[in-house]
Order: C-alpha cells, then structure tokens, then sequence
C-alpha cells in the first residue's frame, strides 16, 4: 500500500510504502487494547457492585441476626409462661379430681428438622438460627394446642359437675315439720304395713312449695290418692313429685330453677292434714329424701 502526503508549502509530493501486514497488526493490537480497556472497566464496576451487594448482604445478615435473637428472647418468656401454666393445670386437675397429663406427652417432642429451601443467600449460621428457630415454635405451638385441649377438658369437667350440683336435689322443698318419714308405716287410712316412698312435711295450706334443684316439670295434675300432685324431673336419673297441693304454680314443660315456687301446701288426695308428700327417686328407685337435704333451706 502507497500513501503520498502533498506539502502545501511546496507542493513537494512524499511517497511512502507501507506493508498491508503492518497495518493489519496495528489495527488489531489498537482492537485488542480496546477489549483490554472495556474489560477492565467492566471487572472495576462488576466489582463495585458486589461489594455493594456484599456490604447490603452483610447489613441484612445483621438485622437478621438482631431480629432471631429478638425472637429467641420472646420465645424464652412464652416457654416460661408455657410452663407456669402447665403448672396451673397439674393443680387444676387434681383438684378436679383428673389424671395428670404425663410429663413425656408434655414434652411433645418434634421429628427430623426443618430444611430452609432457597436460603443459597444466608449465611450458615443464620441459616441454622432459623431452623433451630423453627423447631422451638413447633415445639411451642405443639404444647400450647396440648395445654388449651386440657383446659377445655377441665372446664368441661367442672361444667358438668356445675351442671349435675344444679340438678341434684338438696334442698328442702318446704319449711314445716318432719311428720312421717320414709319406709314401712301403718297406713293411716287401712291400718296395714305399708312402704312410705317419701317423707311428709306438715305445713300450713298455702305455704310455699319450691324445686330443691333445677329441672323441667313432667307432670302437673291430679294423681290417684295424692290428689293435686307435681312431678319434676331433674336430669341424671332424678325426679321429684309433690303431693296433696292445694295449687300447682307451673304447667308440664315448664322450666324451673332451685328455689322457685312450684306450687303451694294443700290437703288434697287421701290426706288426713295440710302437708306436703315429697319423693325423691333415682332410676325410679325410691330414695330417703332426707338423704337429700343438705340444707334447710336455699338461704341457709
């Protein structure tokens, strides 16, 4: 290749001869110092940005660490209250006359440990802070669902014997003195041996008759030889019936709760006097209703 330079001052023509060669390795060393340059200012700003990238990482790993041992503490305290509340239920249930939960079923102990899937950016240790994390609050939830089944169980218990205390006779239905009690007697009116199922109050007509426990009334009317007669029924196999009433205060399906007035004292039926006959009957097995009397009355 020839290149001629003209001078503009002489206009003297200079003729030189270059190799094609030579100009075919200049311009590929100037391309290759180009790629250099381009490289390494690509290298320079790949690695500012991973060390930012890195100084982020590492921010993040702290607030992360700051925040595990946040919730570790927080975890700390709920196993402490976990625990005092198991406590409350031991003593909960013996009270309640309940079996213990045992203490290997307590300590609801959790199977093979929890693998953090696209964790690739935590660190080992967070990594493993947060599964060991994860283990604890199994643990946890496991036995806070454990202890409020319990006292669900002890509530419902107590509910129950609430419920039975509510519906088991134990007052007595009407002030008055204690005439005949229960079991063989001479029938007044035949003269004969008889079985007494109940006991016999005497009162004056009029006197209040009230329900010794809660119930529904099942019968309300009149009853061969105990004349105007109440009977309730009280639940867990226990009735009540009144006899000889002068007046009936409620109807069959009524309601009623301990200490309402049921009806009044009479002399109706085969009586020789105002007195109220009172029964007591457990799976329609006769009972002495002494035996439920525990107080004299519902303020006593």
């Amino acid at each position: 290749m020839d290149i001629i330079l003209i001078s503009a001052k002489d206009n003297k023509l200079i003729n030189f001869h270059v190799k094609s060669v030579f100009l075919f390795l200049t311009g590929l060393v100037s391309l290759a110092i180009l790629a250099l340059f381009i490289y390494n200012i690509t290298i320079f700003t790949s690695h500012r940005v991973d060390k930012r990238r890195l100084e982020r990482l590492n921010q993040e790993n702290e607030i992360v660490r700051t925040e595990i041992d946040r919730i570790e503490q927080e975890m700390a305290g709920l196993a402490v209250l976990i625990d005092s509340l198991q406590e409350y239920d031991k003593k909960l249930r013996t009270y309640a006359s309940l079996n213990p939960i045992h203490d290997d079923l307590r300590a609801m102990g959790v199977g093979g440990r929890i693998e953090f899937r696209n964790a690739g950016g935590l660190s080992t240790d967070v990594r493993e802070d947060l599964e060991s994390i994860a283990d604890q609050l199994d643990n946890l939830l496991a036995r806070s669902r454990l202890q409020k089944e319990s006292f669900n169980n002890i509530v419902h218990y107590l509910d129950e014997k609430q419920y039975l205390r509510e519906h088991t006779p134990s007052i007595i239905p009407v002030q008055g003195w204690f005439m005949s009690g229960f079991g063989y007697r001479i029938d007044p009116f035949t003269g004969q041996v008889k079985m007494h199922e109940g006991l016999d109050i005497a009162a004056p007509p009029g006197t209040p008759i009230i329900a010794p426990a809660d119930g529904v009334v099942r019968f309300a009317g009149n009853r061969h030889g105990f004349g105007l007669t109440l009977e309730l029924n009280h639940g867990y196999g226990y009735t009540t019936l009144y006899g000889h009433c002068q007046r009936l205060n409620v109807e069959e399906g009524d309601k009623v709760s301990r200490g309402d007035i049921i009806a009044y004292v009479g002399s109706t039926g085969r009586s020789t006097g105002p007195h109220l006959h009172y029964e007591v009957r457990v799976s329609q097995e006769p009972m002495n209703p002494v035996d439920y009397i525990l107080t004299p009355s519902i303020t006593d």
